[in-house]
């Protein structure tokens, strides 16, 4: 997962650089395509099945999961990439507030603490000015509920699918639904624009697929939280290249909606646990 997220963080640099010329849902297509086109020869060459098993929980990942993306691809384009980064990553919050109606994990009493205060966080980082859950933030913050859904319904496949169907379906339903809004608007790349597509294409394929592991590995509220690495990483490249300074306010809310999902992933069972829980369930 923070291997993952990492590949994350430098993909939204990227994306930041090539929104000043080029349109969202032209990166969104070429996204999906690039994912589409390495995983497609991989399950040929090693006989792989391209039939998915699990087509209804495959349909909402992939569903929820492109709407997502475009959010937060426009979102990364609009704001400074550690705060969009942080907005999009209440996902790991979300997943914890959805985990125990959609797959019974359990959920405390300092869990709901916890929930609160990363919400106090998001607020500090939306401000308190006008712009109030409007625009890019609004689409951040959105984005990352419906990427809380999208990993959930992962969760789901992980005794059906393998990561690769997962990644394949997503981003094959992706490249289909913007391709339409992609031709409409679209703008020919430089070669400099071609390779950063490029390294957004393979970067993003590689960190879904491992993420996709981590999510078939462990209890989903254990292993979210570890997707704060990327907000980090975002932090220290909008600083570095494109000299995005946070204010305090950010910075104080970053750290609230960070230490709230390190205490949700400390709060949760362990293997050992989750074992003895399932024994008792059986007994």
């Amino acid at each position: 997962m923070i291997a993952a997220q990492l590949l994350f963080a430098a993909s939204w640099a990227a994306i930041k650089f090539l929104g000043r010329n080029l349109p969202v849902m032209e990166m969104v297509f070429f996204r999906g395509l690039c994912s589409v086109l390495l995983i497609s020869p991989f399950l040929f060459l090693r006989r792989r099945s391209f039939r998915g098993r699990n087509y209804t929980a495959l349909f909402l990942r992939a569903l929820f999961g492109f709407v997502a993306m475009s959010l937060s691809f426009y979102a990364m384009t609009k704001m400074q990439i550690g705060n969009a980064s942080t907005l999009f990553n209440t996902l790991p919050i979300f997943v914890a507030l959805l985990a125990p109606l959609t797959l019974g994990e359990e959920f405390s009493k300092g869990k709901l603490v916890l929930v609160i205060l990363a919400f106090a966080g998001i607020g500090l980082i939306l401000k308190p000015d006008t712009h109030l859950f409007s625009g890019a933030s609004a689409f951040a913050l959105t984005a990352g509920f419906l990427g809380a859904l999208a990993m959930l319904c992962v969760r789901k496949l992980a005794s059906s699918d393998s990561a690769f169907i997962i990644t394949l379906y997503f981003t094959g339903f992706t490249a289909l639904c913007a391709a339409p809004f992609a031709f409409m608007s679209y703008k020919a790349p430089t070669a400099v624009e071609w390779g950063w597509l490029a390294f957004i294409g393979v970067a993003l394929t590689v960190a879904q697929i491992m993420m996709a592991h981590a999510y078939k590995l462990g209890n989903a509220s254990s292993i979210a939280p570890f997707s704060y690495a990327s907000v980090i990483g975002a932090y220290v490249l909008g600083l570095l290249l494109f000299s995005e300074v946070p204010d305090l306010w950010s910075v104080a809310g970053a750290a609230l909606v960070i230490g709230s999902g390190i205490g949700i992933m400390l709060s949760a069972p362990t293997t050992e646990e989750r074992e003895e829980m399932e024994s008792a369930k059986v007994t």
